[in-house]
């Protein structure tokens, strides 16, 4: 049923178990998993409430954002590795939501996992929910776990 899937990290406890249920699902399936986690620089600096590029170091910001990155995509592949699974990952910087939904059509998955991280109201009025943008745009189904 499912040949592809792609799976949202990003270090919350939502998306650890996102991706405990897509081992479930790629080793049932023996589907090929892409790992993706993005940055988004102005998450980052949401809180400040300015642009990133008001920020002084925002280069700092953004060096500490990649590295972060890689060290999460890396534990992620070990989980998905020690069950045997294929998978290719991909870490990009930009908005989430259409970075997500442009690496499912690019990578033709049959099936997005995600994580809902259950944002606080300010949070998410500045700037949206991931998983329900994903939801609305995905061409393929979406599975948001909590």
């Amino acid at each position: 049923m499912f040949k592809k899937i792609l799976v949202c990290v990003d270090g919350s406890e939502c998306g650890e178990h996102a991706a405990q249920v897509a081992i479930d699902i790629a080793w049932k399936f023996g589907a090929e998993v892409v790992l993706i986690n993005v940055c988004d620089l102005a998450a980052a600096t949401a809180p400040f409430l300015v642009a990133p590029e008001a920020i002084p170091n925002i280069g700092g910001i953004g060096e500490y954002m990649c590295d972060a990155q890689k060290t999460l995509l890396a534990e992620a592949r070990q989980l998905f590795e020690k069950q045997g699974i294929s998978l290719k990952v991909r870490g990009d910087m930009g908005q989430p939501v259409d970075l997500i939904v442009r690496a499912a059509e690019e990578e033709r998955a049959d099936l997005i996992v995600l994580g809902s991280r259950g944002m606080g109201g300010f949070t998410r009025l500045m700037l949206g929910s991931v998983s329900d943008g994903v939801l609305h745009h995905a061409h393929c189904p979406v599975m948001i776990v909590k």
